[in-house]
Order: C-alpha cells, then sequence, then structure tokens
C-alpha cells in the first residue's frame, strides 16, 4: 500500500484502531428508548402505552447487556482466531449479536409507535388550543425518534461490516466500492437538500412578512395539512414500493433469491465419520490405539457451524489430533535428520541428566539440615564452616568487649559522684546571698506589717473621734432647730403649754451645745497622743528590720570567705574522675570497634561485607549460584522466564544485629552472645519450602503430600533418587494406570520425567526410521480429513457468495424500479421538512408570546414566527460548507479507493466513524426535540 496523503491519513486515523476490533457492536441502549421512556404524558388520560414502553425498555436494556458482552468476548477471540473454525464461530456470533441489536430496535420503534397512536387518541380530549399548541411539537418529536433510531441501526450494521471485513478481507460479504459510492450518493444528496430548504425557507420568510394576526391560525393549519397530505401520499408510495419488491416480476425473482440465500445458510451439511489407526497399523508408542476423532452423525449449517458436534468442534478435533501426531512427522531428509535428532536428544538428555544431579544435591542438601522433628543440623548446608569461624570470633571478642563495656560504665558511675559531691560544696557562696537576701526579705516584710499595723491603729483612732464629733454637730443642730420652732410658737400665740415646751427644748439644745464641746475636745486631746503612739511604732520597726539586716551581711562575709577552702579539692578530685571516664571509653570504643567488624562492616578492597554477615551473604550466594535454575511461567497471552533461587531469609541476622546495637549504650543490658542458629539465612521454613520447590522441579508436583509432609511417603530427612519402578507405585497411588510418557513426563514430572521423555523420544525417533511410510500415512489421512472438512465449507462458501450476487443483481433490478418512487417520497419527505420548520416557529412563537387561543395571534407572535424562520434559514446556511466538506471527502475516499491506495478494511473502518457522527448528530436533534415538546406541555398545563 502506497504513503496515503495527510487528508486520507486524518480521515483514516480512527479506522486503523477499528481494525484491532475496538469496533465491535456497541450495543448500549439506544438514545431514543431512554427519550421514549421519559417522555411527561401529564396530559394523557391513558398511561398504559408508557407503562408498556417502561417495560419494554427494561428488557431491552437487559438483552442490549447480553449482546454487548458477547461483542466484547468476540473482539477478544477476534484478536487471537487462527483457524477457520474460530473464524466462522465468531463470525455467526457477531451475525447474532446484529441480530440482537435490530430485535431491540425493532421493539423501540414498536413502543414509539404505541406511544404515538395514543396521543393521537388522547388528544381528542384536549381543546382545540392544546392540540394547536402540541401537535407540532410531537410530531417534531417522533420524527427525529424515528431519525435516531435509522441512525443507530446504521451504526450498529457499519460495526458488522467492519467485522465481517476483517475476518474475511478477501471475501465478498462487504462492497466496500459500493459503500464509497453510496456515500458521495448521499452526501451530494444532503447538500442538494440543504439548498432547496434554503429556497424553500425564504419563500416562507418572504410570505411571512406579509401575514396578518388574522391569518396566522389559517397558515399553521395549512402547514399541518401539507404534512398530512404529503405524509398520505408517501404511505402510497410505499405501497408502491412494497408492489414492486414483492408482486413485479423483478420482485419475486428478488424474493426467489432471498429464499435461496436463506436455504444455502440452513443447508445441513454431513461430516464423514473419521477413527484414526482403525486398522492397527502403527505402533509408535502413542499411537498404537485406535481413536474416534470425529463420531458418527455429526453435521453442520452455515448459520450454525459452532454447534455441538458441528464444523468447529469438527474441524478443531481434526487440528489438534493433527498436532499431537505432526512431531512423528519429519522432513523429506527423513534418515538423516532423524539421526541428527537423536545426537541432540542424546546430548539433551545428559544436560538434563547433569541438571537433575546437581539440584538433587541441593535438595539433599536441605533435606539433611530439615532434620524432621529435630534442631537443624546447620553443618549440612554449604558454607556453614565460614558462618561458623565468623560466630566464634565474635563470640571470642565478647568477653573483652563486655569488660570494657563494663570498666567504663562503672568509671562513669564514679565520675557522676564526685561531680556531685563538688556541685554540693561549690556553691556555699551562692547559697550565703541566698540566705542573706531572704533575710533581708524577711526584714522588710516585718517593717511592713509593723508600719501597717501603727498607721491602720492610727486611723482607727483619728475616724473614731471624728465621727463622734460629726455625731454631736448633728444632734445640736437637731436640738436647735426644734427650740426655735417651740419658740416661734410660743411668742406667736403667747400659749403656756407652747412656752413650757419651748422651755423643754432649750434645755435640750444646751446639752447638746455641751455634749459638741466635750466631743470636740476629746478630738483634741487624744488625736496627738494616737500620733506620737503610731510614730513610735514605726521607729521601733525601723530598728528592727535595720539590725536583722546587718546580722544577715555579716553571716554573708562570712560564708564567702570560707568557700573556697571547702570546694577546690572536690573538683580536683572530680576533674580525675573524668579523665579515667576518657580512658575507659576510649578502652570501650576499641573494643566494640573490633566486636561490631565481626558482627558486619563493608571492606571497601573486596567491595564486600565481612563478619558474620559476610559470612551469611557468601553462604546465600554460593547456594543460590549452585542450586538456582531458569523456570518459566505463562500469563494467558505470552510466556516469561525467570529465576528460581533457594528462598533465605536474614530477617534472624537483623534481629541480632539489633540486639547487639540496642546494647551498646545500656549498662544494664549484656552484650547478646551469638549462635548460628541465631543469625542463619536458612530457617526450618525456609529449608521445607526448598524441598518442596526443588522437589517439584526434579520430580514433579505429584509426587508431593502436602498432609504428609513427605514424598511418595518417603520422609523429607530421608530422601533418595527415584527409579521408574518408584514412579509407577506412585502412579498406581493417584490412580493412573497408563502413562503417555511423551506427553505427561514432559509437562507434569519434572527433571526425572523429561529424562524419561527424551528417552522416549530417542525410542521413537529410532523406531520412525523403519516405520516411516505408516506415519506418514497417518498424518496424511488425517490432513486429508481437514482438507476435505474445509473443502466442503468452502463449497458452500462459494455456493452463498453466488447466491448472494444472485441477491444483489435481483436487488438492483428492483430498486431501478423503485427510482422514480423513492425520488417523489424524498422530495414529498424534504417538503414535509420544511413544513415542520415552519409549524415550530409557528408553536414557538405561540408560546414565547403566552397565546394559547388561535384567535389571540398577535403581531408579536408573528414577529416572532419570523425570527425562527430567519434563525433555520441561518443555521441552514451555516451548515452548507460542513456539508460540502463531507461531499468533497467522500468524493476524495472514491477516487483514493479506486487508486488503490485505500483499503476495503480502511473505508469499512471509516464508514464506522461516519455512522458514529450521524448518531451522534440526530442524537442532539432528538435532544433539542425533547426540550421543545416539554416546554410546550409545561406550558399547556400552566394555561389549565
Amino acid at each position: 500500500m502506497k504513503k496515503l496523503t495527510y487528508l486520507v491519513a486524518s480521515l483514516l486515523t480512527t479506522a486503523t484502531v477499528g481494525m484491532t476490533f475496538t469496533g465491535c457492536i456497541d450495543n448500549d441502549e439506544p438514545y431514543g428508548i431512554e427519550q421514549l421512556r421519559g417522555a411527561k404524558a401529564e396530559l394523557l388520560k391513558s398511561k398504559k402505552a408508557l407503562i408498556e414502553a417502561d417495560a419494554q425498555y427494561k428488557l431491552a436494556l437487559a438483552e442490549a447487556e447480553k449482546v454487548k458482552a458477547a461483542a466484547e468476548a468476540a473482539k477478544i477471540d477476534a484478536e487471537r482466531a487462527k483457524t477457520e473454525a474460530e473464524i466462522a464461530e465468531i463470525r455467526q456470533r457477531m451475525e447474532a449479536a446484529a441480530l440482537q441489536a435490530e430485535q431491540i430496535l425493532a421493539r423501540l420503534q414498536a413502543e414509539a409507535e404505541l406511544a404515538r397512536l395514543t396521543y393521537e387518541q388522547e388528544r381528542l380530549n384536549l381543546s382545540t388550543q392544546q392540540q394547536t399548541a402540541l401537535d407540532g411539537f410531537y410530531r417534531k418529536y417522533f420524527t427525529a425518534l424515528n431519525n435516531y433510531n435509522e441512525k443507530y441501526m446504521e451504526y450498529v450494521r457499519a460495526q458488522k461490516d467492519l467485522v465481517a471485513n476483517a475476518l474475511d478481507p478477501n471475501g465478498t460479504a462487504y462492497d466496500a466500492k459500493k459503500r464509497v459510492e453510496e456515500a458521495v450518493a448521499n452526501a451530494q444528496k444532503a447538500l442538494d437538500d440543504a439548498q432547496a430548504n434554503i429556497e424553500d425557507y425564504n419563500e416562507q420568510l418572504a410570505d411571512a412578512k406579509t401575514w396578518k394576526p388574522s391569518e396566522l391560525g389559517a397558515k399553521l393549519t395549512a402547514y399541518q395539512d401539507q404534512v398530512e397530505e404529503n405524509t398520505e401520499k408517501m404511505k402510497l408510495i410505499n405501497l408502491t414500493i412494497a408492489e414492486n419488491n414483492n408482486e413485479s416480476e423483478e420482485g419475486k425473482a428478488l424474493v426467489a433469491a432471498k429464499k435461496a440465500l436463506d436455504a444455502l445458510y440452513n443447508e445441513e451439511v454431513g461430516i464423514p465419520a473419521y477413527t484414526f489407526n482403525a486398522d492397527g497399523a502403527i505402533t509408535i508408542p502413542g499411537l498404537t490405539e485406535p481413536e474416534e476423532v470425529i463420531g458418527e452423525g455429526w453435521s453442520y449449517t452455515w448459520n450454525n457451524q459452532y454447534g455441538y458436534h458441528g464444523y468447529n468442534a469438527a474441524l478443531n478435533r481434526l487440528d489438534n489430533f493433527k498436532n499431537s501426531i505432526r512431531r512423528y512427522v519429519l522432513d523429506d531428509n527423513d534418515v538423516e535428520w532423524t539421526k541428527a535428532e537423536i545426537n541432540n536428544l542424546e546430548a539433551e538428555k545428559k544436560e538434563k541428566t547433569a541438571e537433575f544431579d546437581n539440584l538433587f544435591a541441593g535438595w539433599k542438601m536441605f533435606a539433611d539440615a530439615y532434620n524432621v522433628g529435630g534442631t537443624p543440623k546447620y553443618d549440612a548446608l554449604m558454607s556453614y564452616d565460614e558462618l561458623k569461624k565468623a560466630v566464634d570470633a565474635y563470640n571470642a571478642q565478647l568477653p573483652a568487649t563486655q569488660a570494657a563495656k563494663d570498666a567504663y560504665y562503672a568509671a562513669q558511675k564514679a565520675a557522676q559522684e564526685a561531680w556531685d559531691a563538688y556541685y554540693e560544696k561549690n556553691n556555699l557562696e551562692g547559697d550565703a546571698w541566698n540566705a542573706y537576701n531572704d533575710a533581708v526579705n524577711a526584714a522588710n516584710e516585718a517593717y511592713d506589717k509593723a508600719v501597717a499595723a501603727a498607721n491602720k491603729e492610727l486611723d482607727k483612732t483619728i475616724t473614731d473621734l471624728n465621727n463622734a464629733v460629726v455625731k454631736a454637730q448633728q444632734e445640736k443642730i437637731a436640738a436647735d432647730s426644734k427650740y426655735l420652732t417651740a419658740k416661734g410658737l410660743a411668742d406667736k400665740y403667747g400659749d403656756n403649754d407652747l412656752k413650757e415646751a419651748a422651755e423643754a427644748a432649750l434645755k435640750v439644745a444646751e446639752d447638746a451645745a455641751k455634749a459638741l464641746e466635750t466631743a470636740e475636745k476629746a478630738r483634741d486631746e487624744q488625736a496627738p497622743k494616737a500620733q506620737a503612739k503610731a510614730e513610735k511604732a514605726n521607729d521601733l520597726a525601723a530598728a528592727t528590720r535595720d539590725n536583722a539586716i546587718t546580722d544577715a551581711e555579716k553571716a554573708r562575709k562570712l560564708a564567702i570567705n570560707d568557700a573556697p577552702q571547702i570546694a577546690g579539692p572536690l573538683l580536683d578530685a572530680a576533674n580525675a574522675a573524668d579523665n579515667k571516664v576518657n580512658e575507659a571509653r576510649d578502652a570501650y570504643n576499641e573494643a566494640w570497634n573490633e566486636l561490631s567488624e565481626l558482627v558486619r562492616v563493608w571492606d571497601n578492597e573486596t567491595q564486600s561485607y565481612t563478619g558474620v554477615y559476610g559470612a551469611i551473604d557468601n553462604q546465600v550466594e554460593e547456594i543460590n549460584k549452585e542450586y538456582q535454575y531458569e523456570e518459566e511461567w505463562y500469563d494467558g497471552e505470552n510466556w516469561h522466564t525467570y529465576t528460581w533461587m533457594p528462598a533465605y531469609d536474614y530477617s534472624l541476622f537483623y534481629q541480632f544485629q539489633n540486639e547487639v546495637n540496642g546494647s551498646q549504650f545500656d549498662a544494664e543490658v549484656a552484650i547478646p552472645e551469638c549462635s548460628v542458629a541465631d543469625v542463619c539465612a536458612y530457617s526450618s521454613s525456609n529449608m521445607r519450602y526448598n524441598i518442596i520447590a526443588l522437589s517439584n522441579k526434579i520430580y514433579g508436583s505429584y509426587y508431593y503430600d502436602k498432609n504428609d509432609d513427605d514424598i511418595l511417603g518417603i520422609p523429607s530427612a530421608q530422601l533418595i533418587p527415584l527409579t521408574k519402578e518408584d514412579i509407577d507405585k506412585m502412579l498406581a497411588k493417584y490412580g493412573i494406570d497408563e502413562m503417555n510418557y511423551p506427553g505427561i513426563y514432559n509437562s507434569d514430572f519434572g527433571l526425572f520425567g523429561k529424562t524419561l521423555y527424551v528417552d522416549n523420544r530417542i525410542e521413537v525417533a529410532n523406531a520412525y526410521i523403519t516405520n516411516k511410510p505408516a506415519i506418514e500415512a497417518a498424518f496424511e489421512d488425517v490432513q486429508a480429513q481437514i482438507d476435505n472438512l474445509v473443502a466442503s465449507r468452502d463449497e458452500l462458501s462459494d455456493k452463498i457468495d453466488e447466491a448472494g450476487k444472485a441477491v444483489e443483481a435481483a436487488q438492483e433490478a428492483v430498486d431501478e424500479l423503485n427510482v422514480d418512487s423513492w425520488t417523489e417520497y424524498n422530495e414529498l419527505q424534504r417538503q414535509n421538512g420544511v413544513a415542520e420548520a415552519m409549524i415550530t416557529a409557528i408553536s414557538e412563537a405561540a408560546l414565547a408570546t403566552g397565546v394559547a387561543e388561535t384567535e389571540q395571534y398577535t403581531q408579536e407572535t408573528i414577529d416572532e414566527a419570523i425570527k425562527a424562520i430567519e434563525n433555520k434559514i441561518e443555521e441552514t446556511e451555516n451548515s452548507i460548507p460542513g456539508l460540502e466538506e463531507a461531499l468533497a471527502r467522500a468524493q476524495y475516499v472514491l477516487d483514493q479507493y479506486e487508486k488503490q491506495l485505500v483499503s476495503d478494511a480502511e473505508i469499512a473502518a471509516l464508514a464506522v466513524e461516519e455512522a458514529k457522527l450521524a448518531m451522534d448528530a440526530a442524537k442532539e436533534e432528538l435532544d433539542a426535540a425533547k426540550a421543545r415538546l416539554d416546554a410546550a406541555i409545561k406550558s399547556v398545563e400552566g394555561a389549565e
């Protein structure tokens, strides 16, 4: 294939992805089901149709999930398909998936039709204005739903074609040229329709600008009548097309061709029975017994090739059996080839025997060390002496290190005691100052209390004297007031009683004056005395304070003078103790470093670890190097290789190392001793695992009994080489009477079985030289059965291809009859689209202007309708560049295909992408129609 231009490459970017079957049928629920299920029915009295639609939706959704799962399984299988039988099965499953999708769509269409009919019945119960407001929106919605259904089915079929082409790229099932020619025709029609719509919309716009409010109802009715009239014409055209399809000579020929094709699809083809080596002529081991490969009564049809005892089953049986004897069929240079193969097998046997002997030594080593029921015998492991020496060296150094540690912590304790004694006496001067400060503070505190008490007593005395004076003054003022009042009354009235009262009041006033004089005299005499008493108490407190401070000063000076003679010798003793600590620390560090190096240290010169860890590391490395082997495993798609090594674990060493390190700075914890058991990398569980793994490698997994912890009844600690007789006993133990050595020993019985397998192959190769004709005849016999089976299917395939061409030819003849009918039908459909747009413009304008009755249309309603028509013209004009581009793209792809620059597979993948884009566009149209219908329903409900 030549290099594509940038345009074609960009068009087909996703096509290459589709060829990996990511484009398998996507039967997620059709979008229309969700829209139909969610349609509102508030205005409908009967909701039975929508309830049924909901039930059918759930059923369709469940079926769609099954189809999707089937398509995903087909995708995976198609990527791996190699045989004719596999391809036939996948093709059949994809046919079934597409059929299931068509059935789902049929149910959806039936539900949509039921909902439409239900609305037509119930609308009769609505008012005229409600019918007027809703009819156009319902019609637009169902039109959009039907369009989406068609695009959904086209998308499903495009995926089906993609898979069919990928499975049979040279077949006739997919006519790529016809598809690209149809794509050009469809793109041209879409462009022509859009241009014709623009002309019609402009005519309608010019007419709309002359509308009057009183005419608008009639205009709406006229558009609705036009749609109904065109729809009736389209129904008649459909009848004509149906007659052409079925009643015309061409139609009858098409029906007959389809019946003939369907008969071929369901024609039962018998598969001959076949038994290999029925006459017992072959005596090579493994091929001596007759084997029924294909039984009596096997058959298939084209539509059911993978059924029980069908084509797929027969082809698989023959293929598998052919592969099972292929190893006996050598090339043309048979004798020389066989001798060379015998030499290769002898070399392989030698290699397997050497590998067996080596791994058995490792098996025996771990078994001896494992010591079932007792303490592990570590001396059975390789490099035990090196590890033992490393452990002994550590233990030999341990006493000296422990002694150095004990000496260090003893010196540290003595030094601490010396410094404690020094610090106790070294602070005498500070203690003296502290005592002095405490005494001064106490003296000042006592002085303050004494002064406060004296002043408090003085204040109380002065206050009491002043209060007595104030009280006498108040009593005198009251007595004087009473006297003056009584005297005034007596002078005014001259009454004797009043005069007596005045004289009595005078007496009280005179007494009060004397009492005031007495109080003032007491205050003047006692206040100075109280003042003098307070001053004397203050002087006494000050003298007491000064004496206490003087005594404290004397004690401080005395203590400071004596401090150096007491603390000096203690300081010298503490410093001397520190020197001993430093000496002990150096000795301990040196001893510790020697000990830690015997645990683990890196040697730059050898670039390896030494000490106990180094010995462990060397042991593990030596055992791994000696007993590792390559193993293969399959992940379901690919084979992988990994290196198996005996299991080991450094956790015991790390635990020991942590204990050693933890004891370094803890005086109460002794440095631990070491033993091989404390640090060995092979615990009992590791040893047991290695015994099992090596036994599986040597003898295969059949020999290990997980419950008995033995191998063939032999305890793991007493392992001995097994013989063929041992294996035969084991086979009897597991109920296996006979063994096909070439097959079983090669896979299930380890190195021992593989060695027996090689022996058997040598025997077979020697026998082949004398049995070549019989073996080759057997192989050719099986191959002949395969060829006959494939030929029978190819013959049926050729018949189906011819019948398919006959159907296509008959379909072309019928299509020719229907050309004019389809042209008229499509034009009527386009005209209906224009009329529907006008109905929608008027209906939406009525809603926008709040008009419920046709008689209430206003100029504002007309203006809104004109805007909607102008928007429709603009929308259609804006689509023209895209339609022109789509046409150019389709024409370019056709040109590239005719020049053989684009493959059928790429065309099929491109068709999937185009169908997906069309389905998405239909989904958007359906969304918009649904939104407008909901708005109309709400508006009408609100007007009720």
